[in-house]
């Protein structure tokens, strides 16, 4: 937690910097973390329920601490239908003042104080998923942007080499080695290419902009990230994974927490409705009578002790002996929680695995087809330089060349974007593994 704090101040730092000026700000990913952990808004929220928790688990003493109250007033009274007058009837005026103080004593202090100790365990699991989850989708996003820049490059790329055909055939055509069809085909195949870049570019803008609302960054600061798609792979097993990381995920850890509180709940229900309780109260009362003559002044001290015992929770089909046999219940039907999430847990792991080796296998068969598409692209086109390819040719195999280039990007952050995934399911870090 240190550590995030940490990182997340230096974030801070950097980004007032770099917001202050105004300046294009470089990006990395790890930089993207430090900013986001501290200034996403969401999060913010959620560190203010975590201190709220915090404060109430700190002074949960507080169920022991007794009530006090203190009291005064003043009245008058006089005759309404009497013949007796203010003469001979006194002062009407009299005051009072007093205070006391109440504790009451029972097991549903100490349960109470347990529920308060509880829930701040379960809104600490809470923060430290959203902390997780949040740096989970940073990354994603930051990869998946690198792969839409990458994109763009090469559908930029595309437009120029469309371009270089089309200036070479305009070179052609004047100096009468090309028809004027073959001048106009090129022009056609160039001006198709622009709405598909102009596309990808505004999706790449988009996605800028959403990806500096999720760091919580001013929507008008310049950015340019910094990093690759680079992958390395790693070998998993799934046996290994759930025997030694199951118990550790943040969603197994909470619902066996949503237990602990439950089964407390169950505690608290039935010492209210058959545990015995005392309540300790001591109290002093004055009197001041004759306000306005001769003042005459009274008090009254009282110490007392009272042990309370319930007798409803004995009886069947009372309603607090409902209410005891509904918190049983609940307490079981959080029991089954505990182990419907363990299952889902375990599914979601192996899952995961397999979506990576999948997602490996696309990357080798993505890169054999980008070389196979890079070579044959230029083979077509020093064929259609020497005369013996026709321009569709060329064209057909640059579009397969940008569609193989674009399956290898989609597999290279698939693979990355389920590394993260695993990451987040276990609950560590898998570089650790390699």
């Amino acid at each position: 937690m240190n550590r995030k704090i940490m990182t997340g101040l230096l974030g801070m730092m950097i980004s007032a910097g770099a917001l202050g000026a105004q300046e294009t700000l470089i990006l990395t990913e790890e930089g993207a973390v430090e900013i986001g952990m501290t200034q996403n808004l969401s999060l913010r929220g959620s560190a203010l329920d975590l201190a709220s928790s915090e404060e109430s688990n700190r002074n949960r003493w507080n169920s022991f601490l007794p009530s006090f109250s203190a009291s005064a007033g003043i009245s008058a009274a006089d005759e309404l239908f009497s013949d007796e007058t203010m003469a001979t009837s006194g002062d009407p005026w009299s005051a009072s003042f007093g205070g006391s103080v109440t504790l009451p004593l029972g097991l549903t202090n100490y349960y109470a104080m347990e529920s308060a100790a509880l829930g701040y365990d379960l809104q600490s699991l809470s923060y430290e998923y959203e902390q997780s989850y949040l740096e989970s989708t940073i990354r994603k996003q930051f990869s998946y942007l690198l792969a839409s820049r990458e994109n763009v490059l090469l559908q930029e790329k595309s437009i120029d080499l469309a371009r270089k055909r089309y200036e070479q055939a305009q070179t052609n055509y004047l100096n009468g080695l090309a028809s004027e069809l073959t001048v106009l085909q090129a022009q056609n195949s160039l001006e198709l290419l622009r709405p598909a870049y102009q596309d990808v570019q505004t999706a790449y803008e988009n996605q800028l902009m959403s990806f500096k609302n999720l760091l919580g960054m001013d929507l008008t600061q310049e950015i340019e990230l910094q990093g690759t798609l680079d992958v390395e792979k790693i070998d998993l097993e799934p046996d290994v994974l759930v025997n030694s990381y199951l118990a550790g995920r943040l969603d197994v850890q909470s619902s066996q927490k949503s237990l602990e509180i439950q089964e407390n709940q169950e505690r608290m229900t039935k010492a209210a409705s058959l545990a015995p309780s005392l309540a300790l109260s001591a109290g002093w009362n004055n009197s001041i009578t004759s306000l306005s003559q001769s003042p005459g002044w009274s008090d009254t001290a009282t110490l007392s002790m009272n042990l309370s015992i319930p007798l409803d929770g004995f009886i069947p089909g009372s309603a607090d002996r409902t209410s005891i046999s509904n918190a049983g219940r609940s307490t079981e039907k959080s029991s089954i929680q505990v182990q419907e999430t363990m299952n889902s847990a375990e599914k979601e792991i192996r899952s995961l695995v397999m979506t990576l080796e999948g997602a490996w296998t696309n990357i080798e068969t993505s890169e054999a087809s980008a070389e196979l598409a890079l070579r044959t692209f230029q083979m077509t086109e020093q064929a259609y330089n020497q005369g013996t390819a026709e321009l569709l040719d060329v064209e057909d195999a640059q579009n397969k060349l940008l569609s193989a280039n674009q399956d290898l990007l989609l597999s290279r952050y698939s693979y990355l974007s389920s590394l993260l995934d695993l990451e987040l399911a276990l609950n560590t870090d898998l570089a650790l593994m390699r």
